[in-house]
């Protein structure tokens, strides 16, 4: 009792009150839809979700926002509800300085920007470019026609086409199964 003699509170244990659960693919699909919907608003999101609280999901949310971060995929995801808080650190700063973010007047400016500003690396740029155009056709606001999807996927680089190829055929493949 030495540290509450001294002013200091005793700090509660960490217990687990509930076994973690795994998300499924349907729940992954619902938290990406709500979380392109309503940013970080957790409540709106764990009502949209509706099988996991809040917290589960601003835990999910952390996670997936980290694995975003490390393959430079960033600048999809919705800022933070509150970015001057004291708690950021000199990292995420020095991030945002070096980070350069276009300015579209309108959405339809947005989605003819064929350059790809993140990742930073070179070597990620295919990554990236194969990620963002699977996303475009199963995730985008507004439906492209077929052909321009395929006259998208004539001008890119061979590997990059391929790719992008096999990653669909996987996906339906998963997807019928």
């Amino acid at each position: 009792m030495a540290a509450a003699a001294a002013g200091k509170k005793v700090r509660k244990p960490y217990t687990i009150t509930r076994p973690r659960e795994r998300w499924s693919g349907a729940e992954h699909g619902r938290f990406l839809d709500a979380l392109l919907l309503f940013g970080r608003d957790w409540k709106r999101i764990q009502e949209f979700v509706g099988t996991k609280t809040a917290i589960q999901i601003r835990s999910h949310a952390q996670k997936h926002f980290l694995k975003a971060r490390k393959f430079g995929l960033a600048g999809d995801l919705p800022p933070p509800l509150h970015p001057h808080r004291a708690g950021a650190g000199a990292m995420q700063q020095q991030q945002q300085q070096s980070l350069e973010w276009p300015s579209f007047s309108s959405p339809q400016a947005f989605l003819q920007d064929e350059s790809i500003l993140l990742p930073i690396s070179p070597d990620e740029v295919g990554f990236a470019q194969v990620y963002r155009f699977v996303g475009d056709v199963f995730g985008s606001g507004a439906p492209w026609a077929v052909e321009a999807h395929l006259q998208r996927l004539h001008g890119m680089d061979p590997a990059v086409a391929e790719t992008i190829l096999r990653v669909l055929r996987n996906l339906e493949a998963n997807l019928a199964a």
